[in-house]
């Protein structure tokens, strides 16, 4: 009776050997679960910071490279949530051509978009052609810097002197695709030929 009692398991030991076994199987997920979660934001919070960066860069660099000349149809206009104005912008070729650029916010869609004319008709109404710079942007804000108060709004026709702001300050607030979490980017960007 003694040598069959050698030979196996009990019950209880049994029991308890998957009792721990089960433990270190759940914390082991539990642990590769939270660092998945937390990969993922990280990856999302980087295309995130990507996604405001380039936005800012090009959207940065053509209003800083705004013109205004002796054509009176020539403008610089802005409000809160748009800026129109003419540029030296590169074409498809490496050149850079003047150009008539807008951009402004679809709120419903959630998108940063560009509006451009090479060869400018000096109408702000009609563009050549129309790009999504950005998504899940869900708010975009301009200011205007006239060399002495930050203003909502600019018209060059309106405006004393040259015509164009000293600098534009561009506010951006993206979020991820389930609108969760967000990021606020702002810029101040001043004008080479204000």
């Amino acid at each position: 009776m003694s040598l069959n009692r050698l030979k196996g398991f009990t019950l209880v030991e049994v029991l308890i050997s998957l009792a721990i076994l089960a433990m270190i199987v759940a914390s082991t997920f539990t642990i590769f679960r939270s660092a998945s979660k937390s990969w993922q934001k990280g990856e999302t919070r980087s295309e995130r910071y990507q996604n405001a960066r380039s936005s800012i860069s090009r959207i940065s660099a053509e209003i800083s490279q705004s013109v205004i000349n002796s054509n009176s149809f020539c403008k610089f206009t802005g409000d809160k949530s748009r800026v129109s104005f003419i540029s030296f912008v590169s074409s498809d070729s490496g050149v850079f051509e003047l150009s008539e650029v807008e951009y402004w916010l679809d709120s419903a869609k959630r998108l940063l978009m560009r509006n451009d004319e090479i060869d400018p008709d000096y109408d702000f109404t009609t563009y050549g052609h129309s790009d999504v710079l950005s998504d899940n942007v869900s708010e975009l804000e301009f200011s205007y810097f006239d060399g002495l108060v930050w203003q909502d709004a600019w018209n060059s026709d309106q405006a004393s002197g040259v015509g164009l702001p000293k600098a534009v300050k561009i506010k951006i607030k993206i979020e991820d695709k389930k609108a969760k979490e967000s990021e606020i980017f702002e810029v101040i960007t001043r004008l080479r030929t204000a």
